[in-house]
């Protein structure tokens, strides 16, 4: 049994890389190609529609020759591991060029035997009850692993606790790895951090009386809390209300300060595209997780 722990639920994208160079029928010339085609050969066993996400990841690729083999199979393996072939075997693909900067790429892969779940524990949840966290997690003992289906679902959670003021509010995802039973057990450990409220806030492209009712509205008041998700509802309902076109956009800007103190921007500039942004002012950005290759 092994034990991985990673944050934000990315343990599916964590793999070593392969240091194996491209194996070519003819050798490539310095410089970036991109993948026209993907063949995968023994993969008998791997279900159609995930062989057509592998081809999804890697096909229209450009990556660069010296590190095609090396990028390629990365992003092979990254799909595999993501749906529970935690043991697939993937050589070095055979590289055959296909046109100006253009290969076909043709991989051996034996996917081995598919995990599944067997079983989802949650953790350190105190804002909501543990079983509101668990209805976001569609998994159940007895499916197969689907590392995508888990981070949309961490995705949603945080969501749920950002829109409650939790702006710092992490998963943490751990699994316990059972070969003899091909089987991964779950938990889903919350760290909550602290609640951020409202410094001040700023109205900007309205008019003065439009300004006004803004500000009055009571999910903007200072030492209040803050939650972009009630800003917009409150906003969108002052408008269906008559006080101007529903149809008009705005965007949400937090600067977080310190501790947990959030300056609010609303911007209802012309043709804004309407998003929320959230920044903080008075810490170091942190160090970039370990994402998959793009």
């Amino acid at each position: 049994m092994r034990r991985v722990i990673v944050t934000l639920g990315v343990w599916w994208f964590v793999v070593a890389l392969t240091n194996a160079n491209a194996q070519s029928d003819s050798p490539l010339q310095p410089g970036f190609v991109t993948v026209r085609s993907l063949q995968l050969d023994s993969a008998d066993s791997l279900p159609e529609a995930i062989a057509n996400v592998v081809r999804e990841r890697v096909v229209g690729s450009r990556l660069s020759k010296a590190e095609l083999g090396t990028h390629s199979t990365g992003r092979l393996r990254q799909v595999l591991y993501s749906y529970g072939y935690m043991e697939a075997v993937v050589d070095p693909p055979g590289v055959k060029p296909a046109g100006d900067n253009l290969v076909d790429l043709i991989f051996h892969v034996e996917p081995g035997t598919r995990y599944y779940i067997s079983g989802l524990a949650i953790g350190g949840v105190e804002a909501f009850s543990p079983q509101q966290i668990r209805d976001l997690i569609p998994i159940h003992p007895g499916d197969p692993v689907d590392g995508y289906k888990l981070k949309r679902a961490l995705n949603d959670i945080r969501h749920l606790y950002a829109c409650s003021g939790f702006l710092d509010a992490n998963p943490l995802v751990s699994d316990n790895y059972h070969r003899a039973t091909r089987t991964l057990f779950f938990t889903v450990r919350m760290h909550e951090g602290e609640v951020s409220t409202i410094a001040s806030v700023k109205v900007v492209g309205l008019e003065p009386g439009l300004v006004d009712k803004i500000i009055t509205l009571p999910e903007l008041q200072p030492n209040g809390v803050f939650s972009s998700c009630r800003i917009r509802e409150a906003i969108r309902a002052l408008w269906l209300h008559g006080d101007s076109s529903p149809e008009l956009s705005f965007a949400v800007r937090a600067d977080v300060d310190t501790p947990q103190r959030v300056h609010v921007q609303i911007d209802f500039s012309a043709g804004h595209v309407p998003h929320d942004e959230v920044r903080n002012i008075s810490r170091p950005a942190p160090l970039k997780e370990l994402k998959p290759l793009n």
